[in-house]
């Protein structure tokens, strides 16, 4: 016996039908009640969210400290700012579909969000300082770099694994070596990662988050080595081979800083 059973005596079955049909009518009453709240609860703001897909996405590729987050917010930020011009010639493609697309570029007041949102997901390794430094700094960057926009599709190409590295050829090098006239001033044991790709006569070299996108032309080709120059002039870069012109067989790069009058190898072992 139910409730109303018990309040009225059991109903004649001719209101079975009706009991029934009044039963229905609530529980769909009751689900658009719901739904109705569900699309009158806020929605969270697209950056917190920008934000928050991205730290969950940099947890795959590294565990979080304030350094690698510190990085993280101010290329997120520029990133927005910078989405939409002609710097920024690659998607990030690790968030939600359409996401990026709700938060307007070409303005600080909007990517200076970012580092609050950053503060709230970066799990006690970010705060009020790295924000206000972060907010500054990002701002100067690009207002100084009239290329950043290299550095920041390096960067996500290293952090982030985006899809538009996937082309690049990756060379690990775990110790470097300046020279200066000829002679090695300084042998240091410190990793770099370097991504390179040749095509039809042109080369693309970058060393995140150290050295920005570089592009150029090959000048120069043999048995064992590949010699190119950067549009602009400043580098010059000699790939040395061990047997075949392919990445397996890169044995070391030779980077001549011509601005600088020195030069950089990067070795294999």
């Amino acid at each position: 016996m139910d409730f109303f059973e018990f309040l009225f005596g059991k109903k004649e079955d001719k209101n079975v039908s009706s009991q029934s049909s009044s039963s229905v009518n609530n529980c769909k009453s009751e689900s658009t009640i719901k739904s109705v709240l569900q699309s009158e609860a806020p929605s969270m703001d697209p950056i917190e969210q920008y934000v928050k897909e991205s730290v969950t996405d940099l947890k795959k590729h590294m565990p979080l400290n304030t350094k690698d987050l510190e990085a993280e917010a101010i290329y997120l930020a520029a990133y927005l700012y910078l989405k939409g011009s002609y710097q920024i010639d690659f998607e990030l493609d690790y968030f939600s579909e359409g996401l990026i697309d709700k938060i307007p570029s070409r303005n600080f007041n909007v990517a200076d969000k970012v580092f609050s949102y950053m503060v709230k997901y970066g799990e006690g390794h970010y705060g009020v300082e790295e924000r206000d430094y972060g907010i500054n700094g990002y701002k100067m960057n690009i207002q100084m770099c009239s290329d950043y926009g290299s550095y920041v599709k390096s960067y996500f190409i290293r952090a982030h694994k985006i899809s538009s590295g996937q082309d690049y050829n990756h060379f690990s090098s775990p110790r470097n070596c300046l020279w200066r006239n000829g002679e090695k001033t300084i042998d240091s044991p410190t990793q770099r990662d370097i991504y390179y790709k040749f095509s039809k006569g042109t080369f693309e070299f970058m060393i995140p988050p150290y050295n920005p996108l570089v592009v150029g032309r090959v000048t120069k080709q043999d048995e064992s080595t590949l010699r190119c120059e950067s549009n602009d002039g400043r580098r010059t870069f000699v790939f040395h081979f061990n047997g075949a012109l392919k990445p397996s067989c890169l044995d070391y790069i030779e980077m001549y800083r011509n601005d600088k009058g020195d030069m950089v190898s990067y070795h294999k072992e």
